[in-house]
């Protein structure tokens, strides 16, 4: 499979799991997040990454299930805004050591959400 297919399947696949993460619920005011929680989120978001860049992606089924099970892990942070934004971060940061590409698709459509 070449390069320019493999990025056209990982941006597929990124914008539909990302779609399905969107849709959560927008975080409520006041809400405080402690150092602990932070810290977790930023864990579950590391660990998430790494089990995605781990994996050697034979089709595009195998990779969005992957990304909807992401989406997945990050939903116990929706409605704390810095956990969230802790998880995104982690896995993306992580995801940019291994493959700069797909971490930029991932920061273009978090940036449009």
């Amino acid at each position: 499979m070449t390069m320019m297919k493999k990025t056209a399947i990982y941006m597929t696949a990124l914008a539909v799991a990302l779609a399905a993460a969107g849709c959560s619920s927008k975080s409520e005011g006041g809400v405080s997040e402690s150092a602990q929680q932070i810290e977790q989120a930023h864990n579950a978001g590391r660990e998430a990454a790494r089990k995605f860049v781990s994996q050697q992606w034979n089709d595009t089924l195998a990779l969005q299930q992957h990304l909807v099970e992401a989406a997945s892990a990050r939903a116990p942070y929706d409605s704390l805004p810095k956990c969230r934004a802790a998880y995104d971060s982690a896995f993306i940061s992580t995801i940019r050591t291994v493959s700069p590409d797909v971490a930029r698709e991932l920061e273009r459509y978090r940036d449009r959400q």
